[in-house]
């Protein structure tokens, strides 16, 4: 596993100068440290919304974010790997592409994922919609079903989508009965 401390820095004060980065460089395949400055410093400031989108356009996508100082956060960005769209991100790409924004790098990496049957991989997420199997082990617990309804959308959306993303059925099955679990407690997965 490569240290994401050796990653390269890039600082940016406009959204401009990321998409100026991004035109030279789409094509490496090494992840960076995208540094920008927090809302308070107004003058040097890139919203998150501006840095997603001008990623969109060359098949980028965000990653982890660090507290560098008061003033400054470090975002690691890559290249997007051929994997699943959430609505957020079809949406914003639908949005880029009628604003004519889009490259032809950020559509290849949207018929990438298409190709491989993973644009709509996320749509029963999406839309919240609760397999039967985690209905079942919901419904082992009393109050697991109320309380898991009660739970904003971006968290079961969340909860939700680490169940999907299991690789095997036992993995499935634990996090089903994980989740199941934390519901009856009223409990939200860590991190969601």
């Amino acid at each position: 596993m490569v240290k994401t401390e050796n990653f390269e820095q890039v600082e940016i004060v406009a959204a401009a100068q990321l998409r100026d980065w991004l035109q030279k460089n789409y094509a490496q395949t090494e992840s960076i440290w995208l540094i920008t400055y927090k809302k308070e410093v107004t003058d040097k400031y890139v919203s998150n919304n501006e840095v997603l989108d001008e990623l969109l356009c060359f098949g980028w996508i965000d990653g982890i974010k660090r507290k560098i100082d008061e003033q400054k956060v470090m975002q690691l960005i890559s290249p997007r790997r051929v994997q699943h769209w959430s609505q957020t991100y079809k949406d914003r790409f639908a949005r880029l592409e009628i604003k004519g924004r889009m490259t032809e790098v950020g559509r290849r990496s949207v018929n990438l994922s298409k190709s491989h049957g993973l644009w709509d991989y996320m749509n029963d997420v999406d839309q919240l919609i609760k397999s039967e199997d985690f209905v079942e082990h919901l419904e082992k617990y009393p109050n697991a079903t109320k309380n898991f309804d009660a739970f904003g959308a971006s968290c079961k959306r969340f909860m939700l989508r680490y169940i999907k993303l299991a690789k095997t059925q036992a993995t499935r099955t634990k996090r089903l009965a994980q989740i199941a679990l934390l519901a009856s407690q009223n409990q939200k997965l860590p991190g969601s």
